[in-house]
């Protein structure tokens, strides 16, 4: 294939073009001007564009554009540390720990190794800081820092990061009627054979093995391909819990979390989306009670209803689409809800689901709730499989300090927003899947 040599004005247009005029290209940048296929680029030329390329620069070029206010934020954190002795301020300490979780490093003890630890490295946040620094805080001054960090302070910053976000009116294109879709899920994150910090749910098994495991309720914003961390609460028993009360769940959970996201947001018109677990009276009480919308998985859990509902689909239909079948205003104690199920025909496999939501639903948008139902894999997918076994390792907790291990999992989810919004918009890193390290 000949490529014939461009010039280029700006020096992203440059980096674009470098490997551009050589032959044998591979994946470096997608052909705008003949309206498709990439061109190529052979594995010397990969690892020189990885060298050449100054991510930590680009990471921090989308920071300042979308959230200007973020470093300041960092520096405004309630300082818990003797001012005497004080050396790094809070902001070159969250920043020596966000940008490294950025760059895909996940101990704490590799900040401070030679592979992020460099001289480009510490130039990189010393300008980003601000600061002219010899050295980068060594990890365990980093842990001191983070085990009397103010986890509300943190929360406070997630919820700028959302603002901001929705402010620059990114995501309007993704709303539903006027709603944005939040999607609820637990997810487990460690197992241990002892209580650490005397507040896991305890885990018994048939064989009389127990466990003691960590839990953690996500509420994420979906827009469009981006799955945005919004709100975290723990699953989390009160200190020395007997035997006889009961421990905490993912309902209960829920039910704290929807009370802050609510004062939070109040501007806001969500709909909530979840699995059938959320299926019962008391959260659609609670969603009514807030003015959001819900879409739930449906299933056998609501016995009388599932019952009722096949039985009316066999006669009746109160949809006219193909493969779509609904049944409206359904009364459900001090409910009433609408209930579909789309049948998925895929190469002869048939899919059903099930859904409840109290969305308006006709003809002509019964395919737009199905879609908004089965965005709950996207928090599955591109939410907890994407940070436990891709790039943020989020079932290493990074402390046994219950207040640091919190304030850990909420810097991870901060870098998961701001490396979405890079891989997203940058072509250039998407096309190649680089997995900055």
């Amino acid at each position: 294939m000949q490529i014939s040599e461009k010039k280029s004005k700006s020096s992203s247009q440059s980096l674009n073009y470098k490997y551009y005029i050589q032959k044998k290209l591979y994946l470096l940048k997608y052909d705008y001007k003949n309206k498709g296929g990439y061109v190529v680029m052979n594995r010397k030329q990969r690892r020189e564009l990885k060298k050449d390329k100054n991510l930590l620069n680009e990471l921090y070029s989308i920071i300042k554009k979308y959230l200007p206010e973020l470093l300041d934020r960092f520096n405004n954190l309630t300082d818990m540390r003797n001012q005497s002795y004080i050396k790094y301020s809070m902001k070159v300490i969250c920043v020596t720990r966000l940008f490294p979780l950025l760059c895909g490093i996940t101990t704490m003890t590799d900040i401070s190794s030679d592979y992020f630890n460099t001289d480009n490295c510490i130039n990189n946040l010393s300008n980003i800081c601000n600061e002219q620094l010899k050295e980068l805080p060594y990890w365990e001054t980093i842990q001191d820092v983070f085990e009397n960090i103010n986890i509300d302070e943190l929360r406070d910053i997630q919820k700028y990061i959302i603002k901001a976000l929705i402010r620059s009116k990114m995501f309007d294109k993704y709303k539903y009627n006027g709603y944005f879709q939040l999607v609820m899920d637990g997810s487990g994150l460690s197992s241990h054979s002892y209580n650490l910090n005397n507040n896991c749910i305890k885990k018994k098994y048939k064989d009389g093995h127990i466990a003691y495991c960590k839990y953690i309720l996500e509420c994420k914003l979906i827009a469009g391909n981006l799955v945005l961390s919004l709100d975290s609460e723990w699953i989390e028993n009160e200190e020395n819990l007997s035997d006889k009360q009961k421990q905490d769940c993912e309902i209960k959970a829920f039910k704290r979390m929807a009370t802050r996201v609510k004062q939070n947001y109040q501007k806001y018109k969500f709909i909530i989306t979840a699995d059938a677990l959320y299926c019962t009276s008391p959260i659609m009480d609670i969603c009514n009670k807030m003015n959001w919308k819900f879409i739930f998985n449906f299933n056998e859990r609501l016995k009388t209803v599932w019952k009722d509902f096949n039985d009316y689909i066999k006669y009746f239909n109160d949809c006219n689409l193909n493969n779509y079948y609904l049944d409206k205003n359904y009364k459900y104690k001090n409910q009433v809800f609408n209930i579909i199920k789309f049948t998925l025909n895929k190469k002869g496999k048939v899919t059903n689901f099930h859904y409840i939501t109290n969305l308006e639903t006709k003809d002509n948008n019964i395919k737009d709730i199905v879609c908004l139902g089965r965005n709950r894999w996207k928090i599955e997918n591109q939410g907890f499989y994407t940070q436990k076994h891709r790039t943020f390792n989020i079932t290493h907790l990074n402390s046994r300090n219950d207040i640091a291990m919190k304030n850990h999992y909420l810097f991870i989810q901060i870098a998961h927003t701001i490396r979405q919004l890079l891989e997203q918009g940058n072509i250039l890193v998407k096309s190649l899947n680089i997995k900055i390290k």
